[in-house]
């Protein structure tokens, strides 16, 4: 907490771009800001990442507050924590999921398996389900006290 929030790629080459705009007498100075706002009830994140800069996923762990619990919807966590961002390339990022994102757990999750095959299911705090897809509906295969592997949902 504290800490500035990381802003997307060029946003730096704008500030500077509106200082000098500033000292050639072509711009106004902007307004001072606000003063910082006391801690939410509840932080709801939607979608970070998702298309946008890469930051969205840092900026969460700037955001967070001790005692104030954070909801993220559609957040793609599987690919913060999977190693689907090289963490050669994307450092921050690597560091971020392990000391961060690694703590999250899954309240809600519904994705396909095995090219539409089955789903692999959970509303927490049930079991983690495992669902085999079938022309008559869905049939339950198995369930688990913790997340299994892809691979094991596919075997």
């Amino acid at each position: 907490a504290g800490r500035e929030a990381l802003r997307p790629l060029g946003s730096s080459a704008a500030d500077a771009a509106g200082s000098f705009a500033a000292m050639l007498g072509l711009a106004s100075k902007p307004p001072p800001p606000p003063p910082p706002a006391p801690p939410a009830a509840l932080h709801l994140v939607v979608q970070p990442g998702n298309g946008g800069p890469m930051e969205d996923w840092l900026n969460l762990e700037i955001l967070r507050h001790p005692g104030t619990p954070m909801v993220c919807l559609n957040g793609a966590l599987d690919k913060v924590t999977s190693g689907y961002y090289s963490d050669l390339l994307n450092p921050k990022l690597g560091e971020c999921a392990a000391r961060f994102f690694s703590q999250f757990k899954a309240a809600y999750y519904c994705k396909p398996i095995g090219a539409g095959r089955g789903w692999l299911f959970r509303v927490y705090p049930e079991p983690w389900q495992l669902y085999r897809q079938t022309r008559e509906g869905l049939e339950l295969v198995d369930t688990y006290g913790t997340r299994p592997t892809a691979q094991a949902c596919v075997d």
